[in-house]
């Protein structure tokens, strides 16, 4: 017969083994959250003191059928008086879903670099994830590129083609005193006469006089502006009347004339009007030589004497320039066209 005490002491040590086994579940399950974080990197990673950036996280539920309630949370290492502050919103989701992780600075914000952990938890347990940010006084500039090629990039004497450029804000910047951008063609190659002529047109149209100049916004969206390029075609010489056929006109007063004079019989008129009809041929005879002119075309291809944009690859080097004189900070884009 087993003693009460002994019994006793079984019941404690099976209750205690239980009591370890759901410890032992409950850290294991802490360990694998049914939920994950994915999140992008901050944009921009690096920023002034006194301005702020964001990002976003991805919530998502792992080897889960309910769809789990996230807790989030987020703090920024060092430390640091008047550093970044942090906020995630909203600070709770059921996944999967996404929220917002937004870091504002202050002008006296230290310039360092910083973590920015961002933490979730839930019934299962929790996870984190790093993210980096700069603090750093930085530059404002622009970067231009050519967005859309020319289409076609192949044409023509006289026929012409466009393509699309964009202007990029960086850092803030608000497009110098001005707030715009001026476009020009710096550069074509080879350098001929009559060579073919860049202009711009904003998208949307500037509301400016000046259609070649863009506007730019602090918040970095950016701005979009047409490149057309024009050559000059050949020129055809309209094909004037003969001056013989205004002589005709002149034979018919001395038709009159001879006519007149010969209803009276008055030789002395005779005479008169088939002299100047004779006159009259004889100038019919030398008009032809100096008065007739045909069709000409200009269709010299060889040189640009002619006013004609040769036949030629050509190569335009685009820039920019804000009422500042601040040009682009990337290496100027160029375009090609070919006049066939």
């Amino acid at each position: 017969m087993v003693s009460s005490r002994k019994f006793v002491r079984a019941a404690v040590r099976i209750l205690l083994l239980f009591t370890l086994s759901l410890a032992s579940v409950s850290a294991a399950l802490g360990q694998n959250p049914d939920f994950t974080l994915m999140p992008q990197q901050f944009s921009p990673p690096a920023v002034d003191p006194g301005v702020s950036t964001s990002t976003t996280i991805s919530v998502q539920p792992v080897n889960t059928v309910n769809p789990p309630t996230v807790n989030l949370s987020c703090s920024v290492a060092p430390v640091e008086t008047d550093g970044p502050t942090c906020n995630a919103s909203p600070a709770s989701v059921v996944a999967p879903n996404v929220a917002s992780v937004t870091i504002d600075t202050l002008e006296s914000t230290p310039e360092i670099s910083y973590t920015i952990t961002v933490t979730g938890t839930d019934a299962s347990g929790s996870q984190s994830v790093n993210l980096g940010l700069t603090v750093v006084a930085v530059t404002p500039s622009y970067t231009l590129t050519v967005s859309t090629p020319l289409n076609p990039t192949s044409v023509p004497q006289g026929s012409g083609t466009s393509g699309i450029l964009t202007v990029t804000p960086l850092n803030g910047y608000a497009g110098g005193s001005t707030g715009k951008i001026t476009l020009s063609c710096s550069m074509v190659t080879p350098p001929v006469i009559a060579s073919p002529q860049c202009s711009f047109t904003a998208q949307p149209p500037a509301v400016t006089p000046a259609p070649d100049t863009v506007s730019v916004s602090p918040s970095g969206t950016p701005a979009r502006a047409v490149i057309t390029i024009s050559t000059v075609g050949p020129n055809t010489t309209r094909l004037r009347t003969p001056r013989v056929f205004y002589a005709l006109w002149l034979m018919f007063p001395a038709i009159a004339l001879a006519g007149v004079g010969s209803r009276k019989g008055n030789a002395r008129a005779k005479a008169l009007g088939g002299l100047l009809i004779l006159t009259l041929a004889a100038g019919l005879l030398l008009l032809p030589s100096c008065g007739t002119n045909t069709p000409t075309t200009n269709t010299s291809n060889s040189s640009s004497s002619n006013g004609v944009t040769p036949k030629n690859a050509y190569t335009f080097t685009i820039t920019g320039a804000d009422g500042d004189g601040l040009v682009p900070s990337n290496t100027a884009p160029t375009v090609t066209l070919t006049v066939n």
